[in-house]
């Protein structure tokens, strides 16, 4: 299987997933707590202007794809 090997705008290599499935759940981190993050087509405005990260909350893998906050 073929994985996407680009990160928008960070210039360092993709972690992978080691969950099974893959990419259980997601999660960010804002003010020392963390955000329930989800997968998106596009990235989020706000996640491109505060220079988020998205990770795995199960193996703890920078998501690679474009996310956005979820809305509580």
């Amino acid at each position: 299987m073929l994985r996407n090997v680009f990160r928008w705008g960070r210039g360092k290599g993709v972690s992978q997933c080691s969950c099974d499935p893959e990419w259980q759940g997601l999660y960010t981190e804002i003010d020392g707590r963390r955000q329930l993050a989800l997968p998106r087509d596009e990235m989020a405005t706000i996640v491109g202007y505060l220079d988020l990260t998205a990770h795995c909350a199960g193996c703890d893998a920078e998501y690679p794809k474009p996310w956005g906050l979820a809305s509580k």
